[in-house]
């Protein structure tokens, strides 16, 4: 029988969430896209175009109507979703102290309340 030897490597809990996101990807205007899961060292996320695979990317992320969190990413993987549009997963590359703890904080409180 098949055992899954690979073990879990994220530093950071990840939870499924829905918040506001914006992604700016280089010669592009800003694009809205929908968080579907979150960590403190990146996010998962769908957006209506293709941004392109290691492309690096300004985001502005706002979780439960709160403050802006700006940060930098890279484009880790990306894939064309079944509806047209693109399911991205962006590696933060630079994100302040304050906007790391607060996704800490938010992905806590999640996992404690289910």
């Amino acid at each position: 029988m098949y055992e899954n030897s690979l073990t879990e490597k994220r530093l950071f809990s990840r939870a499924s969430v829905e918040c506001e996101l914006s992604v700016g990807p280089a010669n592009m205007s800003m694009l809205p896209a929908t968080v579907i899961n979150i960590s403190a060292s990146g996010i998962y996320c769908v957006c209506s175009r293709s941004i392109g695979e290691l492309s690096r990317v300004n985001i502005i992320l706002r979780i439960n109507g709160g403050e802006d969190i700006p940060a930098r990413s890279v484009v880790i993987r990306e894939e064309e979703l079944s509806d047209g549009s693109y399911g991205v997963g962006l590696f933060f590359t630079r994100i302040t102290e304050r906007g790391r703890e607060i996704i800490i904080e938010y992905t806590s409180d999640i996992e404690s309340t289910g």
